[in-house]
């Protein structure tokens, strides 16, 4: 049973997981991972904690089963948090857990420490209780996910990949009301294939630029045929629009108008004028992405650059693979792609490269989480939608688990907030959500697993 005791464990948690400052690079988890080891200890709950480089390691707990039925995991939820850019343009200390009007505030508190904390605190008090699960329920918790996993999950699955057989996952983040009565949740998310294209010129005086052979000329160019290409010529896909529709029960007219490609770009433009945010959202699910973000070159004001390169954050929607972003990508850039060279950005090099995936948008398990939400929402409906972003659980996905982003936010949570708080100014998130998050967590283990 979740009581007001353990929700207050729970703001606990998290506020001492902000206040740690596992700010990534450099990582430093470790003391998150020993923090939520301090907390399991005091529940007796059994944990290991394994090291995937100084300072850095994750935590694995498990309820064992009492049968070979199907298992479930908490997570892989992550603790490791994106950098502050302007400390200064915060409200609060960006990491002093600040517990007011409410919210807990810090960088991470939504991205994903709240996620941490909850599962974290509804795996112990399962463990207190003496639940038998009928298979095994899995902790799982990492270190990397915002720098894609290579000391986190992939370091796990390398060493310990006995310890991560799993069935279902459970991580971020999902829970949000598009609708009075209709919560999202996450089936997939679409791929990373960021790229580097450098392109080369001749370097010169800067007070004579006539008719030179100008790096940065081209690479402006090149930005403003990829944002136009990506804005009215990519093509379009209706599929996730389609759950989406169905799932919030549109009309047919409205349906018609947000499934239908011919249409999509002119109620995308009315869309923006009314709901900017959930413009953005319509707009990354109908398509691959591309989004020239990072510029660099030159070596002085007055001299003309010899090499300047542009960074593009490419998302795909599941099945388009990289034959798939090349072609488009050199379309987009017309002639230009013959003077360029186009590198691929591993995740090694600080870069994303993974596939779009997602999983069944139905299924039994999406009816324990359905019934474990109107445990606290009666009468409310599941929608499923895929993530923008990248997270963790495509690497549980690609191995055949059936993996979603489940929690349960606040219904005055705004779309608003869903897509500036996190890694924006002003992190927080809501008490109320935490403690609807425990207790849907909580729930999803007594539904499934029983």
């Amino acid at each position: 049973m979740i009581t007001s005791e353990l929700l207050d464990e729970t703001v606990n948690l998290l506020s001492k997981l902000i206040q740690n400052r596992c700010v990534n690079p450099p990582g430093t988890e470790l003391v998150n991972i020993k923090t939520i080891g301090e907390y399991l200890s005091t529940k007796g709950v059994e944990y290991q904690i394994f090291e995937s480089a100084p300072n850095r390691g994750n935590l694995w707990a498990k309820l064992s089963g009492t049968s070979d039925a199907p298992s479930m995991m908490f997570g892989p939820s992550h603790v490791d948090v994106v950098p502050i850019a302007k400390p200064k343009a915060w409200t609060v200390d960006p990491f002093a857990g600040e517990i007011k009007d409410g919210f807990v505030w810090g960088r991470g508190a939504m991205d994903m420490l709240f996620i941490v904390a909850t599962q974290t605190v509804a795996f112990a008090q399962l463990h207190q209780e003496k639940f038998q699960p009928k298979g095994d329920l899995i902790l799982f918790i990492v270190a990397d996910e915002e720098a894609g996993g290579t000391f986190g999950v992939n370091w796990m699955l390398e060493h310990h990949p006995d310890l991560l057989k799993v069935d279902f996952c459970v991580s971020e983040m999902g829970g949000a009301a598009l609708d009075e009565g209709k919560v999202v949740f996450m089936l997939g998310e679409k791929g990373g294939a960021w790229k580097k294209i450098t392109f080369t010129g001749t370097p010169g005086h800067g007070s004579m630029p006539y008719a030179s052979d100008n790096a940065a000329v081209k690479a402006a160019k090149a930005i403003l045929r990829i944002r136009k290409y990506g804005d009215s010529q990519i093509p379009l896909t209706t599929e996730y629009l389609t759950y989406l529709a169905d799932g919030l029960g549109m009309g047919k007219l409205q349906k018609f108008m947000i499934t239908t490609p011919l249409l999509l770009p002119m109620t995308l433009k009315l869309l923006n004028k009314k709901d900017p945010n959930t413009a953005k959202i319509v707009h990354s699910l109908s398509r691959m992405t591309m989004s020239p973000n990072m510029v660099s070159g030159g070596v002085k004001a007055n001299v003309i650059p010899a090499e300047t390169s542009i960074v593009v954050d490419i998302r795909t929607l599941p099945g388009q693979d990289d034959v798939y972003v090349m072609k488009h990508l050199q379309k987009a850039l017309g002639d230009l792609a013959l003077k360029a060279r186009i590198e691929a950005i591993s995740e090694e090099d600080g870069g994303i490269a993974s596939s779009g995936n997602a999983s069944v948008p139905q299924s039994n398990f999406v009816s324990a989480m359905q019934e474990a939400v109107n445990q606290e929402i009666p009468g409310s409906t599941l929608v499923p939608f895929l993530m923008p972003g990248v997270t963790d659980m495509r690497y549980f996905r690609d191995r055949g688990a059936q993996c979603y982003g489940f929690s349960l936010l606040d219904p005055k949570t705004s779309t608003k907030d869903m897509a500036g708080l996190p890694h924006g100014v002003d992190e927080r998130i809501r008490i109320r959500t935490v403690e609807l998050t425990l207790k849907v967590y909580y729930n999803l283990a007594q539904i499934f697993l029983k």
